[in-house]
């Protein structure tokens, strides 16, 4: 008679034998690695030639020169209540040069040398599960070879979060594999310091508590596991406690209404199917397959309680941030810039595989084989062509690529096929593990630095291409007229990466107000004006009688009371004279002359008088091959007056003006074409009011003006 036995669970041991394969001096390699990634990355970082990725560059640049300056988080004077401040802390120092380009710079430096130093926790990470020194060297020169090692070069809190992520789970594995108050009091320092830097990283805590409870689960001596962990543990629940009790959005901030966010588990599963697949691309692709046979052997069979806690904490965390992108990230977009820290977890996690001797290659190759059919049916060319990019560097890869490759379908199928024989040649050479094992790291290296190169060329040609359209030659013009503080008169229809450029690159830009119908460009301080009869302007319940930088994208601006000094495409500086007050306000008429489809043109009396007379004269130029392009204006006294714009040619438009305060005509016009993205009818190439008596010759005191025919004039 058989007697069922139930099995005893083996004892783990806190840590694994080290496998030595290689027997060099690791560290100064290491160090030569880190400097020398710096290096590069500061070489690159500067040869951008503006900040792109607004706004987060232009926050954090302001929060870092308010703390430089006045030792507050403050954006345009008032403040932020921006959680995570690790990155303008540290960089503020950089903010008290008085060139931007020369702090812009030197933060650039910063970032570089902190992301760099992402490869020290993710060699000790390597050597603490027993892995050799020249694979745990591969893993910390991998770890710096993946496509978002671009952000070293960018004004934001990634190039800081990364080492720091990093270290919190290399501290976390060594605090659970063989607990002691050293490894406790880092991983708790470095954890906060990972959500003071990201507030994303609030899952950090969280993942190490559910570690807990899972390895003593695992281990089934729960009790002894909690008891073990109870320094980390108590001293988390203070900042957590303190948290639940001013509520989470008044902790988060800046990112409260996050809290608000309706779950929808349809969307957070695609979205995060669309992030894992991307990261599979980011990663080298051909070490996924391995990186997750380890990761479930470790914690299957795992052959330390190191290997459980890096595995288990791995998992965990990877679920943690899938579900914030997956859950706040619009929908067909990569959330790649939320989720690569977990890249070189997956690097260990295949070299924990391969360092077994590659066991169940049969389900190797079935994963490997999934993987290549999903990279085949699903093309990454879908989203690398969304108009929202800035949240994946692969897929600003994938986009030059297919640029080289002359189409998307062509780049597509180019990256698919790389990966697809990558992933062939790896799964053949798994019959020789020592082999396969170089192959895998060797091949992973070389597409994660070809994507690399493809992301540096593409930010370097879109960093250009941003600041010959943003600026002429000076993109600090402002700061450099010495006019003093100046504000930003935001119009409707202004474009908001163009306004953040102008405030990243001049600090004497210091506030923001919005004219009626202008959208806020970020959460911040920006009164709306109001406009006086005069055409004087009031925001915050004053005049506005400083200085003005007046963007003019889709609006032409005249003012009286300040003279125009300089201008950049898409803004006019006006240096007041008296009291800026509006003289004409063209709604609709584009920076470079040409008119939308409807819009309006508003005049206010100039000096004491309240009375307007005389005549506005347009000349409107239709483009090569339209029909008589039609545009029509209607009068305040109601009079419409339509008419037609032969095609090459100049016709002058004369509407006769006569008005106790502010005029409007309003106007309509066919749709003849597009410039870039925008749709625009005929151009506006010069109009004037040129006033004179007379021109209300007749009208009764308070009735409507006469009503007098406009005239149209071929010229």
């Amino acid at each position: 008679m058989a007697v069922a036995v139930r099995p005893v669970r083996r004892a783990l041991t806190a840590l694994p034998a080290p496998i030595e394969r290689a027997g060099f001096a690791a560290w100064p390699l290491l160090a030569a690695l880190v400097s020398l990634n710096a290096v590069a990355r500061t070489a690159l970082g500067w040869l951008r030639e503006t900040p792109i990725y607004l706004g987060d560059e232009y926050l954090y640049a302001e929060l870092g020169r308010s703390i430089a300056e006045t030792g507050k988080p403050l954006v345009r004077g008032a403040a932020s209540d921006f959680p995570a401040l690790f990155q303008p802390l540290i960089t503020a120092p950089a903010w008290l040069f008085s060139d931007v380009g020369t702090s812009f710079h030197v933060v650039q430096a910063m970032g570089a040398l902190a992301m760099s130093l992402a490869a020290i926790p993710a060699f000790w990470l390597a050597r603490r599960l027993g892995l050799s020194k020249g694979i745990a060297f591969t893993v910390a020169a991998l770890a710096l070879a993946l496509p978002d090692l671009i952000y070293a070069g960018w004004v934001i809190a990634e190039p800081f979060a990364y080492p720091l992520v990093l270290g919190a789970v290399a501290a976390a594995v060594a605090a659970l594999a063989q607990p002691s108050r050293k490894a406790q009091l880092l991983f708790v320092a470095l954890a906060l310091l990972a959500a003071f830097a990201r507030i994303q990283f609030v899952v950090l805590p969280a993942c190490f508590f559910g570690a807990v409870l899972l390895i003593g689960l695992r281990e089934r001596r729960l009790r002894s596991a909690v008891r073990e962990q109870l320094l980390p543990l108590g001293l988390l629940a203070v900042p957590i406690a303190i948290a639940l009790a001013l509520g989470p959005s008044r902790v988060l901030a800046f990112y409260g209404g996050v809290v608000d966010t309706e779950l929808d588990v349809g969307a957070l599963l695609g979205n995060s199917a669309r992030n894992l697949f991307v990261l599979a691309f980011a990663s080298g692709f051909v070490l996924v397959p391995g990186a997750l046979l380890g990761l479930g052997l470790a914690v299957v069979r795992p052959r330390s309680r190191a290997e459980l806690a890096f595995a288990v904490l791995t998992l965990l965390l990877t679920v943690g941030l899938l579900g914030e992108a997956g859950s706040l990230g619009a929908a067909e977009l990569a959330q790649e810039r939320y989720l690569f820290y977990v890249l070189p977890l997956a690097v260990v996690g295949f070299c924990l595989y391969a360092s077994r001797g590659w066991p169940l290659r049969l389900y190797h190759a079935l994963i490997a084989a999934t993987l290549v059919t999903t990279a085949a049916v699903v093309p990454l060319s879908g989203y690398a062509a969304a108009n929202e990019k800035m949240h994946s560097t692969l897929l600003f890869a994938v986009f030059r690529v297919e640029q080289w490759a002359g189409s998307p379908g062509s780049g597509s199928l180019l990256v698919a096929l790389t990966a697809t024989l990558a992933t062939v040649v790896v799964v053949l050479c798994s019959r020789v593990p020592r082999v396969a094992t170089g192959a895998a790291l060797g091949v992973s290296f070389a597409i994660c630095a070809g994507f690399s190169a493809s992301a540096v060329v593409f930010d370097l040609e879109n960093t250009s291409a941003a600041r010959k359209s943003f600026f002429d030659r000076d993109p600090s013009w402002v700061d450099n007229s010495g006019l003093g503080d100046v504000t930003l008169l935001r119009n409707v229809g202004g474009q908001r990466g163009p306004a953040f450029q102008q405030l990243f690159w001049n600090r004497s830009v210091n506030r923001v107000v919005l004219m009626p119908g202008a959208t806020p460009i970020d959460p911040f301080s920006a009164d709306a004006v109001r406009i006086g009869r005069d055409g004087s302007l009031h925001a915050g319940g004053v005049a506005l009688d400083g200085p003005l930088l007046v963007d003019q994208h889709v609006v032409t601006v005249q003012l009286s009371g300040a003279k125009e000094i300089a201008t950049a495409p898409g803004y006019s500086l006006f240096e007041p004279t008296g009291t800026p007050r509006l003289s004409m306000f063209f709604a609709g008429r584009h920076h470079d002359g040409w008119l939308g489809g409807e819009g309006a043109i508003s005049l206010w009396p100039r000096g004491d008088t309240n009375r307007l007379e005389g005549t506005f004269f347009i000349d409107l130029v239709a483009p090569q091959g339209s029909e008589g392009a039609p545009i029509r204006f209607r009068l305040p006294d109601g009079q419409n007056v339509e008419v037609r714009v032969p095609s090459r040619a100049a016709l002058r438009v004369r509407l006769p003006v006569c008005s106790r305060g502010p005029w409007t005509a309003a106007f309509g016009a066919q749709v003849t074409g597009y410039v870039g993205t925008r749709a625009v009818s005929v151009r506006g190439r010069a109009f004037e009011f040129l006033p004179w008596r007379g021109a209300c010759a007749g009208r009764p005191e308070h009735g409507p003006a006469p009503v007098r025919a406009a005239a149209a004039q071929t010229v």
